[in-house]
């Protein structure tokens, strides 16, 4: 069979854990051209079944390969660490794939033991130039160094969105065609990631930072409305985690009290400290009336949004 561990577990930067699984398919594939594959996603594993199937034998292949993606969602983490430990049949792999994994992580700690983990962690600097023009030569596209640093910033550095940038590209020209980006060319037929998401605008705003809220605000190209409705339901999680930092009494953490995951708690904790419980409270009391007045067609989206905005980060 195929000069492959049988367990891997790759964790780091999407783009190279993609990379890597591509390669450890296509050797997997050279050996048995009939291997059957099983994909599962981490939160839809059933450690019990899992069990029962790495154990089993195929009926339709000698080979098997069993790829569980995002195993950073993974409920059961004990009973899936315990199914790996297992010894599994000689034709049988198992490829794991995180984009993050804590250190006490339980499959982690076990695939450690193993010597089956493969971290992979983003290029920074110089190497992020490099890897960007390796996608772009694999595509068949050459770039100029200012096309080059155009494309990683709309992209924010997301390596994988900008493969799939260097795929569109491709699809414009012919296929023998040798295709040259220039500058203008990223700016005409690059989306911009960076206005893909709204968060950096809700951060800036439950940070009480007006310049850099407008800043974020201005780079996004999403529905008024839209943006309004998601910076209430922001303030509103900032007057929960409020509520809980001020209660009296023996004190449960953030994350207890409102179920939300650990990181965003942190974010959202470190941000309620630079308002008091009643800003909050003025501030969503402010939003709920504009809200009431976009609907009624009172007042434009675009208006409500930056007067909420005032309202947020002002010395109130």
């Amino acid at each position: 069979m195929a000069n492959e561990p049988q367990i891997r577990l790759l964790v780091g930067d999407a783009y190279r854990c993609e990379r890597a699984l591509a390669e450890r398919v296509e050797a997997l594939r050279a050996a048995d051209p009939a291997i059957e594959r099983r994909v599962l996603f981490g939160d839809e594993i059933d450690a019990a079944s899992l069990e029962s199937d790495l154990q089993s034998a195929s009926l339709f292949a000698l080979g098997r390969h069993f790829l569980l993606r995002q195993i950073d969602r993974a409920k059961a983490t004990k009973a899936i660490a315990g199914a790996l430990e297992k010894e599994i049949p000689q034709e049988t792999f198992v490829t794991l794939v995180a984009r993050e994994l804590k250190g006490t992580n339980t499959i982690l700690k076990t695939l450690k033991k193993k010597d089956a983990v493969l971290s992979l962690p983003p290029p920074k600097g110089r190497s992020v130039t490099s890897a960007v023009r390796d996608a772009l030569g694999a595509e068949g596209i050459s770039a100029s160094a200012e096309a080059i640093r155009r494309l990683v910033y709309r992209n924010g550095g997301d390596l994988l969105g900008i493969t799939n940038e260097a795929r569109k590209l491709r699809a414009y020209a012919a296929e023998s065609e040798a295709v040259t980006l220039t500058p203008e060319m990223v700016d005409e037929m690059v989306f911009p990631s960076a206005e893909r998401t709204v968060y950096p605008f809700f951060d800036r705003l439950g940070e009480r930072n007006l310049r850099e809220a407008l800043a974020s605000l201005a780079e996004l190209r999403d529905d008024p409305g839209r943006l309004l409705g998601g910076a209430l339901r922001h303030l509103a999680r900032l007057t929960m985690v409020r509520v809980v930092l001020d209660q009296k009494g023996p004190r449960r953490s953030v994350a207890d009290a409102l179920g939300l995951p650990d990181w965003m708690c942190r974010r959202l904790t470190a941000q309620a400290k630079s308002h008091s419980l009643a800003s909050l409270a003025r501030a969503l009391r402010a939003g709920v009336a504009l809200d009431v007045e976009v609907k009624r067609g009172e007042i434009p989206p675009a208006d409500a949004l930056m007067k909420l905005t005032l309202a947020a980060t002002g010395d109130t």
